[in-house]
């Protein structure tokens, strides 16, 4: 008896509803592949910006450019708040018909791969679902990194994570430690310190902090952007003045002239703040290259280290007491609170999914904690399985996290109109060509300043997984030619005949 396959093939199960997942599933639904469902584990979409609530949370990227581009909104600010970025998600989902699709409070365990009938059993919450095709859109800053300090379940006190705000303690008047200074601890420093009696940040290696030169706009510039033309026009500016900069990543080449530039900058902007304090001025400057890790943007994160409530702890916290922190060199200071601005386990991709391919391995047991994937989207041996903001996708020099997702995204459809266009039930990564990638990727980041310090892009081994090194456009361009050639189809026997020339075009993909 031959395996039946729906009518409405094909059948795509997209697992997060952040930003790569919302233009996932428009891209699906304008292409006329409607037979879509977006499992989220949340109670409402966002993805981190529904995950992170903390104070002062907003993105660092200017507004422009951090949005669809076919969703061009006037934002109040050169650089949104969270509660603002979460409507813009929300008004663009209910803009263009997501919410029958979304299955909210739905976490999926695991998905494994049939090849008998070629398609993926999903599990979630209990139930097994058939999917022809499945999209990971969970993205990388998924698992808070929580110290491991001795002690750290001794502690009296409240201690919690950024990504985890807890919003039922109130600060004020508290001894507060604030551990951890990169994106999220220089937002989340300026915005606590008015409220608390005393705080400490504790830095175990500084970052290299630039002015992000925010602010809201005028309503002069209000007015003049209510235009959609004006507003595109803007967009493309920055776009292309993004891409300028960006062109073969020579800022990030250790030593070239944009280098050297950008760094003497920083360092201006540091001696320019600490005039009159060369203690704190020595203890805030990097000692390894500048964008050796990723660079922070703040304007009122240095200025709020000199006020008179606000102590730094240039040194790592060793372990925990009933009190409070002791740094490495045994010096202990009692807090109330300790916040963990740690980040994420971000070379740890899909930590919470088991994929199960075509031998019946599990996707991570192939890694082995080395994360790789053609163009950060496909895996060998792992048929109908992409991932949107995979390894080696992070920091290119693309015109805002949105751009990337559309692209993507517009390459997962391409390959789905493949598939009906040639009857294919199945579409695999060739081995070679995702070696061959790999080899080139990781050939390029060597040469960067990324690899020349300790940083979230590395993996224990010290390989680079999280970061591409490509312009926007020679990005785009191997989204649109590698899948062609990397890819390959194969078909059901005997449930999917192969479609008369020219049948696939009565399909309406507008």
């Amino acid at each position: 008896m031959k395996p039946e396959r729906a009518s409405n093939w094909p059948r795509v199960a997209i697992i997060g509803a952040g930003i790569s997942g919302i233009a996932m599933a428009i891209k699906l639904s304008r292409a006329g592949m409607t037979n879509f469902t977006i499992f989220e584990s949340a109670d409402g979409l966002g993805g981190t910006w529904r995950a992170n609530t903390y104070p002062g949370c907003s993105v660092d990227v200017p507004s422009p450019l951090y949005q669809y581009s076919f969703n061009n909104v006037n934002w109040k600010r050169t650089h949104p708040n969270q509660d603002e970025i979460l409507d813009y998600l929300t008004e663009t989902s209910q803009r263009f018909g997501l919410t029958p699709h979304y299955r909210f409070d739905t976490e999926v365990e695991a998905i494994r791969w049939d090849e008998r009938i070629h398609r993926y059993h999903l599990s979630a919450g209990g139930i097994d679902e058939e999917f022809d095709i499945v999209v990971s859109a969970v993205g990388f800053l998924v698992e808070p990194n929580v110290p491991a300090w001795p002690g750290l379940e001794d502690f009296r006190g409240i201690r919690f994570h950024t990504a985890r705000w807890d919003h039922g303690v109130d600060l004020r008047d508290k001894r507060v430690a604030v551990v951890g200074v990169g994106s999220t601890s220089v937002q989340v420093v300026p915005a606590i310190q008015p409220l608390v009696d005393h705080l400490y940040v504790f830095q175990r290696e500084p970052g290299w902090v630039v002015p992000r030169n925010g602010r809201d706009y005028t309503d002069e510039e209000m007015l003049t952007y209510s235009s959609p033309l004006r507003r595109r026009l803007r967009r493309l500016k920055l776009i292309l003045q993004t891409e300028g900069r960006y062109v073969g990543g020579p800022h990030y080449i250790e030593g070239c002239r944009r280098h050297r530039r950008l760094e003497a900058a920083a360092l201006e902007y540091i001696r320019s703040v600490f005039r009159d304090r060369p203690d704190l001025e020595d203890a805030v400057t990097p000692r390894y290259p500048f964008s050796g890790k990723r660079r922070v943007l703040s304007d009122n994160f240095y200025p709020t280290l000199l006020k008179d409530n606000v102590e730094l702890v240039p040194r790592p916290v060793a372990r925990v007491t009933e009190r409070g922190l002791v740094d490495d060199r045994g010096t202990e200071y009692k807090v109330d609170v300790i916040i963990t601005s740690t980040g994420f386990t971000t070379s740890q991709y899909l930590a919470r999914l088991k994929v199960y391919g075509r031998s019946g391995r599990e996707l991570h047991d192939v890694w082995k904690d080395e994360p790789y994937a053609l163009l950060g989207l496909t895996v060998p041996g792992f048929p109908n399985f992409y991932m949107m903001y995979g390894p080696n996708t992070n920091g290119s020099g693309a015109p805002g996290f949105h751009w990337i997702a559309q692209q993507e995204a517009a390459a997962i459809v391409r390959d789905l109109r493949r598939m009906v266009r040639h009857g294919y039930t199945a579409l695999q990564t060739k081995p070679r060509y995702a070696q061959a990638y790999d080899d080139w990727m990781q050939k390029r980041l060597r040469r960067t300043t990324w690899n020349s310090s300790n940083n979230y892009t590395k993996n224990k081994a010290g390989r680079i997984v999280t970061q591409i090194h490509t312009s926007a456009t020679l990005r785009w361009l191997l989204l649109r030619i590698l899948p062609r050639f990397g890819n390959y189809g194969r078909r059901l026997v005997g449930s999917q005949p192969r479609p008369r020339r020219g049948a696939w075009r009565k399909i309406d993909w507008t």
